[in-house]
């Protein structure tokens, strides 16, 4: 069974910009801080009790990897990812909070 960690999102200017999601629940392709480029992106699903458009900046969420492949043991408390934000093109930065 995978876990699912609490996680915090900050949405780029631009997102905000534009408007936060309001989507319940989302899957996109984030990669680890710092991973060289060209490195492997993994599919994160985040789930929101609350919509983003809701929560405002940041938005918490509960997330995790699709694939059973997927390093999730590197999901742990203080580690950063970059999530694709489809509307803007760029990148929100997760968080992992526990």
């Amino acid at each position: 069974m995978v876990t699912e960690h609490l996680a915090q999102i900050t949405w780029s200017q631009e997102q905000v910009r534009r408007g936060l999601p309001s989507f319940a629940k989302t899957t996109d392709p984030a990669q680890f801080d710092g991973a060289p480029e060209g490195s492997d992106a993994w599919s994160l699903v985040c789930s929101f009790d609350t919509a983003p458009a809701n929560q405002g900046n940041p938005s918490l969420a509960r997330v995790r990897f699709m694939m059973e492949n997927a390093p999730h043991e590197l999901l742990r408390p203080g580690a950063t990812l970059q999530l694709f934000e489809r509307a803007t093109q760029g990148y929100a930065t997760v968080k992992i909070l526990d």
